[in-house]
């Protein structure tokens, strides 16, 4: 399957992986709708209009309204398109409210745009997963494609984990041609705002952290991500999952590996013990009584210490040609656009 004449649909096309997909696709020739809650809010539609105008593709962009929660607009928008990308999902880890604010927006937000797809008879869907629904376990090998996250400690790796099995279920049902690529943390650049992922090097250059917990990171760039959706699409004989991660680093060296790259960045220089963990999640309970926002709790705790982040992405780089590029350009891109965000030089 080529890009010639290729009309295809993009969710979530304003967050960060969206924004790469949108970019990424536009640069191989596709027409894209690209579909946000509001397409007046300059705050959050102005980067791809910019991105599109500047690469000379502003006629093959298309910025439209939907409502991942609402059934009835799906069939208009993917009604004579050859595809779907359903990246659009919701990315907390915190919530006073999980099971309506993270768990059913995950669920049913994932099967109204894939079941309007099969109605609509479009020919291919590229679903964005997480290593989330993959998981930490057992902890002697790399997971594959075969393993899932039965470590539910946290609503968003439930969410993630039983979304993408709804969606498989869904897709043999109706007959869907379903594709789906599993990320880990995803830095990169073509972001407008935060998410859990960047505030993480937006903290660890600016000194957030005095010291590394003992977890580690499954990382890949936002651009290599959404290349594998592309190609995930195009190539005929990708099936399944794909596993996408770039390099597994503990924390305390992937605080190295930034400052290695930014040498002004504050990173961590040593490890947390998990009761001074503890003791810190008190605090921050303490902090929250008064208003603050509060960036940890013992779900997050209990997920952290289980598990590890190593993973297989041979089938991706085999099946797919996938070739994720340095971790040295994605932390340097990732820096550049938290400064742009944040205003710093």
């Amino acid at each position: 399957m080529t890009a010639a004449g290729k009309n295809v649909v993009v969710t979530g096309a304003n967050g960060h992986l969206g924004c790469a997909l949108v970019f990424d696709l536009l640069n191989h020739g596709y027409r894209v709708t690209a579909t946000v809650r509001d397409p007046s809010d300059l705050r959050k539609t102005a980067h791809l209009r910019e991105g599109a105008e500047k690469m000379g593709a502003t006629e093959r962009l298309d910025i439209v309204a939907a409502d991942l929660m609402e059934a009835d607009c799906w069939g208009d928008i993917l009604a004579g398109k050859d595809g779907l990308f359903q990246v659009a999902a919701v990315y907390s880890t915190m919530s006073k409210n999980p099971q309506e604010e993270i768990i059913e927006p995950s669920i049913v937000g994932t099967l109204n745009p894939l079941r309007a797809a099969a109605e609509q008879g479009v020919s291919r869907v590229v679903y964005t997963s997480s290593l989330a629904a993959v998981g930490g376990m057992p902890e002697g090998r790399a997971k594959t494609e075969s393993d899932w996250n039965e470590n539910f400690s946290l609503p968003y790796t439930y969410a993630k984990t039983e979304s993408e099995k709804r969606a498989w279920a869904l897709a043999e049902e109706c007959g869907l041609d379903l594709r789906v690529c599993n990320p880990g943390m995803i830095w990169g650049p073509h972001f407008s705002r935060h998410t859990p992922s960047t505030e993480v090097m937006s903290n660890l250059i600016r000194g957030k952290y005095p010291m590394a917990v003992k977890i580690g990171f499954a990382i890949v760039d936002s651009r290599d991500v959404a290349s594998a959706h592309r190609l995930a699409y195009e190539i005929e004989s990708a099936e399944g999952r794909f596993l996408l991660s770039a390099i597994d680093l503990q924390f305390i060296d992937m605080g190295k590996r930034v400052k290695a790259v930014e040498p002004k960045a504050k990173v961590p220089k040593i490890r947390a013990p998990w009761p001074l963990v503890h003791i810190n999640l008190f605090f921050d309970w303490c902090l929250g009584l008064f208003g603050r926002k509060r960036t940890m709790s013992r779900a997050i705790i209990k997920s952290m210490r289980r598990g590890t982040s190593i993973y297989d992405c041979s089938k991706a780089q085999e099946v797919l040609g996938w070739k994720p590029r340095p971790l040295e350009d994605t932390i340097r891109a990732t820096i550049d656009a938290c400064r742009q965000l944040e205003g710093g030089s």
